[in-house]
């Protein structure tokens, strides 16, 4: 009986507890039928126009307007899609954020938006045209949450409640405008995610762009954004690539130069030439280069960045040691200065010849003066344990190269060629003049002729010379119409291929006057040679020419028009033995024919 008692009485129990949940389910069937049929009524189209506008015009400090359709969906997520989005250019000072959107789409909470409280997030922008301007005003209000916020950084209030950021923005199909000083640059093909959901605290930014006619992936986060565009430091990891280049940076940064304060760097390209462009930097030098690095230690040092300790390749060179690059600025080009050592510097493909290479040089110079990528200017000390050119090969090279904006001059301050050294002073001025100073010992002067771009007919493989010349450029392809200078010369055991100097002598032995062409070269060997001379356009005045022969000795003095080929000199002959008195010719002729008589020989001649 008992047992039946507590039965029943459990089975009352439980159908007075399942009453009450009856109730709280019957109500919130109800609430959910009346929030089905009210919502319409209560969140309708234009109450979401009007509450995105609200909303963009609070954060933007500008009025927004709404032209287009607005389409609210309710799943998966609460969500109001707006065509025909604009926001109009904002008053005040900081950095003014306006533009126009095909597409605005943005999540809402629901609970919020039934009791009037509209709020936003995850906002997508596609089609957009985006304008951020850096305000020229001074003085004024900021224009909205963002200026405020680096309004309070900079004046050092505390902004750690600061304003909340744009949170998640979605951008697809826009375009980008960067405005400052009436100047804008424009960034097209965007496609890009921002999560910054507190003003002044982190930012990250992903996504890709159409930069430099390249299609662009950037990751970019900072620490501080906000510190950033108010013109102070926070740490940053920053990485740009393409299918040309690659860039990464690991560390402190700044919006003022230069920069990158502190930190690693990394950037490696397959197109240098169009990399160097964009950075404002111009050199037809390293026209014959594609492939280049450079990775490093990097911080600021004054107004450059100093890379230290940096590795660079450029082509199959590579070397380590300190590179400083100052930014260009309004007051002048892109400056670099740097100490660098390098293994082997392979330069086949630079210019093939001396005088070209100058050309190249000094073509840049008068491309510069007036032109919108000026030539860096160079402070740059290199060694190298090799420097292999088109025709020779330098070894254990130190040398320097400088650049102004008036002349580029390099100096090969020493290296040995051959079994001998080089040593080389030229200066390339952007008025369309050059001067070479040049000295090589025991080397041969064959492959430095050919290098130097000098047709000489002189074979030696124990060689020194010494010359010094100015000229008007260019002076490849013919134009050495003005060079004037000296030269100075000896050789050891070799050959002379300028008129056939044998049947020469043999007929000075014979005849009192005879005819020659000069167009008949046969080599002529000696075991010593030297001599001295000038140079004023195309006339080469030889002060004396002295050679020692198994035959004898025999001297030549005169002029030689190397344009025209005609010839006025004097040659003098001894034979092997004090006793054999010397014999002299006088030589006028041209390119074509000589004729040579004999004379008496000068006194001062007869002593010898």
């Amino acid at each position: 009986m008992s047992k039946t008692k507590n039965g029943t009485g459990t089975t009352r129990s439980t159908r007075r507890m399942s009453r009450p949940r009856r109730i709280l389910l019957a109500s919130v069937l109800l609430l959910g039928v009346m929030v089905y049929y009210l919502t319409p009524y209560v969140i309708t189209p234009q109450a979401m126009s009007d509450g995105l506008e609200q909303a963009l015009s609070e954060k933007l400090g500008a009025p927004a307007r709404i032209e287009g359709d607005t389409v609210i969906s309710y799943w998966p997520r609460p969500s109001v899609t707006a065509t025909a989005v604009s926001v109009s250019r904002p008053d005040g000072t900081g950095p003014l954020v306006y533009g126009n959107a095909s597409r605005l789409t943005a999540n809402f909470g629901l609970p919020g938006a039934l009791l009037g409280h509209l709020s936003f997030s995850d906002i997508a922008l596609d089609g957009a045209v985006i304008i951020l301007e850096q305000s020229d005003a001074s003085q004024g209000q900021p224009a909205n949450a963002l200026g405020r916020t680096l309004a309070d950084i900079q004046s050092g209030n505390d902004v750690s409640a600061q304003a909340n950021g744009p949170d998640e923005l979605y951008i697809t199909n826009s375009t980008l405008g960067f405005t400052q000083h009436g100047e804008t640059t424009i960034v097209k093909n965007v496609n890009a995610e921002l999560d910054w959901p507190v003003l002044s605290g982190r930012a990250h930014l992903s996504g890709s762009a159409l930069l430099a006619d390249r299609n662009t992936q950037v990751n970019l986060d900072a620490g501080q954004a906000a510190a950033i565009l108010a013109g102070r430091s926070s740490p940053i990891q920053l990485g740009i690539s393409s299918d040309t280049a690659n860039i990464n940076f690991d560390g402190t940064a700044s919006r003022n130069r230069p920069y990158l304060l502190d930190g690693t760097f990394s950037l490696s390209t397959n197109a240098l030439q169009d990399l160097m462009a964009k950075l404002g930097v111009e050199s037809r030098l390293l026209s014959h280069v594609d492939n280049a690095s450079l990775n490093g230690k990097v911080s600021r040092s004054g107004d450059s960045l100093r890379f230290s300790p940096v590795e660079l390749t450029i082509g199959a060179a590579e070397g380590n040691g300190v590179l400083d690059i100052v930014p260009a600025s309004p007051d002048g080009p892109v400056g670099i200065s740097a100490t660098m050592a390098f293994q082997d510097v392979p330069l086949f493909d630079a210019q093939s010849s001396f005088p070209a290479w100058i050309d190249a040089v000094a073509t840049g110079l008068e491309d510069s003066v007036d032109a919108d990528l000026p030539l860096p200017d160079l402070d740059l000390r290199v060694s190298a344990g090799s420097v292999r050119l088109s025709d020779v090969t330098l070894r254990d090279v130190a040398a320097s190269i400088m650049r102004t904006r008036e002349q580029t001059s390099f100096d090969i301050a020493d290296s040995r060629l051959d079994d001998g050294s080089l040593f080389a002073h030229v200066v390339v001025r952007n008025d369309g003049t050059a001067s070479v100073r040049m000295n090589a010992k025991n080397v041969r002067s064959g492959p430095l002729f050919k290098q130097l771009g000098l047709s000489v007919p002189l074979e030696s493989e124990s060689f020194d010379l010494e010359m010094s010349y100015n000229a008007e450029l260019p002076l490849s392809e013919g134009g050495q119409d003005d060079p004037t200078g000296h030269f100075q010369f000896t050789a050891r055991a070799g050959n002379l291929s300028w008129l056939d100097l044998g049947a020469i002598l043999q007929s000075i032995r014979t005849s009192d006057n005879f005819a020659f062409s000069p167009l008949k070269r046969v080599p002529f060997a000696f075991t010593s040679i030297a001599g001295r001379g000038s140079v004023s356009g195309t006339m080469v005045h030889l002060e004396t020419l002295e050679m020692e022969t198994a035959e004898g000795r025999i001297r030549l003095a005169g002029d030689v028009d190397i344009g025209t080929g005609e010839i006025q000199a004097m040659m003098t002959t001894w034979g092997k033995t004090p006793q054999d008195n010397p014999i002299s010719v006088r030589i006028n002729g041209n390119a074509l024919a000589a004729l040579a008589r004999r004379i008496d020989t000068p006194p001062e001649l007869l002593t010898e």
